[in-house]
């Protein structure tokens, strides 16, 4: 005797792009290579045409997983006159892709001033990044204006501070990495931005830099997203050199 047919009441769930396991049971799509990394490198690719003519070119970079591997492909969006024209403080938009070529972040500088005689008109004046995933905002990194070490403030993505950055007082060590702390609202570090050393050729030949990121255990994956942001705009702000 045949049994009777039960209606199906769930519809079929497909597989999202950032749950399919590559290798290894790890997520390499969307923002899942981040979910359990504790450090990302982020190397500037060196542009053979700027080396050549001078002239700033885009930015690109890649960003690697603690073994190496490229995780994502980050590539600066801006006019060769702005470039031109405005050299570092330039307004700019940064995609993110994965390994799928999917944007999975992007970041927007505007243009504005920069220099220790913009602190006097501070908060009008100083540097900003805003970061979105999705189309939807995360947050915020915005400069503060100091005399002193350089700070980044970082807000989420209803204006709540959650992370600081603060660098060294000095920039420009010769021959040696240079670090900058990211601390939560208690004043505990909880990472850390250090950009290294690269040699003497490269640091005197082009404005190509090499980033080590490092982040608690259990950091949330919003926060490791503004700090690889925060990241972008310590390497125009300081490092680019035009």
């Amino acid at each position: 005797m045949m049994q009777s047919l039960q209606p199906i009441t769930d519809e079929p769930r497909g597989i999202e792009l950032d749950e399919i396991d590559i290798t290894g049971g790890r997520v390499l799509t969307g923002l899942g290579p981040l979910r359990d990394v504790d450090s990302i490198i982020i190397k500037q690719k060196i542009s053979t045409c700027e080396l050549l003519t001078g002239c700033e070119m885009e930015n690109r970079f890649l960003i690697c997983g603690p073994q190496g591997d490229t995780l994502f492909w980050a590539k600066e969006h801006s006019n060769f006159c702005n470039r031109l024209w405005c050299g570092s403080v330039r307004s700019f938009n940064m995609s993110i892709t994965d390994q799928t070529n999917q944007t999975v972040m992007e970041i927007n500088r505007a243009l504005a001033c920069q220099g220790l005689c913009c602190s006097f008109l501070y908060p009008y004046c100083t540097q900003e990044l805003n970061v979105s995933v999705g189309s939807q905002s995360v947050g915020t990194i915005r400069e503060r204006a100091t005399w002193w070490s350089p700070v980044l403030h970082i807000f989420d993505s209803v204006g709540n501070q959650v992370l600081k950055v603060r660098g060294p007082n000095c920039l420009f060590f010769c021959c040696d990495d240079i670090n900058f702390s990211v601390l939560n609202t208690d004043g505990a570090e909880v990472g850390s931005i250090t950009k290294k050393w690269m040699g003497c050729w490269k640091e005197t030949l082009t404005d190509a830099d090499n980033f080590l990121l490092t982040f608690n255990p259990g950091m949330d994956v919003s926060e490791k997203v503004l700090i690889i942001a925060a990241t972008f705009l310590i390497d125009v702000m300081f490092f680019e050199y035009n």
